[in-house]
């Protein structure tokens, strides 16, 4: 049977469709991570309506928790050590979010040293009992970065917000940023009087 030119020719502009589509998703990937940490960059917010919505329909939850960190005297180190040692303990934050969150899970480095953890199928009480507690203890004092036989604590605060639907993905970040610096406050105002 022979194959005819144009039959050929659709064959070869699907491959090459199926190609580009791929080439986008790759491009899509890299647009929406954050180089440094490996993590979702602050694009990711700007889609969290329509990824949360898809991540809940795969685990069937409505719960989600928000988590929003801030790192403690970053630019102490950055100052101390260099920006190298900066971009080090960033690396190292990022893996240690990376390795206490779920798949389904989304991990975000907004900016600098602050970070955003959404956690699907959970509730704020839930989050502060696994993964808040694990990421506050690392961040009141169990995570070190060594630098030339120097052991340099990753201290950092944390606010935890139950996600609420009736408001932008902006407003849930801006209270639990506001937890978060309510914490810091806190941690300040007991270091200052320790």
């Amino acid at each position: 049977m022979k194959v005819s030119k144009s039959h050929t020719m659709m064959v070869v502009l699907q491959q090459e469709l199926i190609r580009a589509q791929e080439a986008a998703r790759q491009w899509q990937i890299l647009a929406m991570t954050d180089d440094l940490t490996g993590l979702y960059n602050r694009r990711m917010i700007y889609e969290l309506d329509k990824e949360i919505g898809e991540r809940r329909n795969l685990t069937l939850s409505r719960e989600v928790a928000l988590l929003f960190i801030d790192l403690d005297d970053f630019g102490k180190i950055n100052k101390d050590f260099g920006d190298d040692v900066g971009d080090e303990a960033l690396r190292l934050v990022g893996k240690t979010i990376r390795e206490n969150i779920r798949c389904e899970d989304i991990a975000i480095r907004k900016g600098g040293d602050e970070f955003v953890i959404i956690l699907i199928g959970c509730t704020e009480n839930l989050a502060n009992g696994s993964v808040g507690s694990r990421l506050h203890l690392m961040l009141n004092g169990g995570l070190y970065l060594n630098h030339s036989n120097i052991s340099i604590p990753i201290r950092g605060s944390m606010g935890v917000f139950d996600y609420n639907d009736d408001i932008t993905p902006f407003q849930n970040l801006k209270h639990a940023d506001e937890l978060m610096r309510a914490q810091k406050k806190a941690r300040k105002a007991a270091k200052a009087a320790a």
